[in-house]
């Protein structure tokens, strides 16, 4: 079986897909039709590459993206909880 290539810039939209897109590796990978693993080797690689051309005093790219996904699970968190919360509201509020 031959294996198969993918050019530069549909790498760099999958990564941007993952990083600013805000969608996960299994989201992208079903999107896309490549493997997860190797969703992942290429976004770390982008994320090497952006460490290394970034400038001394700078935070690091792969500090911001874990930053990123934790602000995004918080925030997935406190929605789910909001939710809850209003379906709590209509029930104790309905007199009957």
């Amino acid at each position: 079986m031959q294996r198969r290539r993918y050019r530069a810039e549909f790498k760099n939209e999958a990564v941007k897909m993952l990083l600013i897109g805000g969608l996960s590796v299994k989201e992208v990978s079903s999107q896309l039709g490549v493997d997860e693993g190797r969703l992942y080797a290429w976004k770390a690689k982008h994320l090497d590459n952006l460490e290394a051309a970034s400038p001394e005093g700078v935070e690091s790219p792969k500090a911001l993206a874990a930053e990123n996904a934790q602000l995004r699970k918080e925030l997935a968190k406190q929605r789910r909880m909001n939710e809850i919360l209003k379906k709590a509201v209509g029930y104790f509020s309905n007199p009957e």
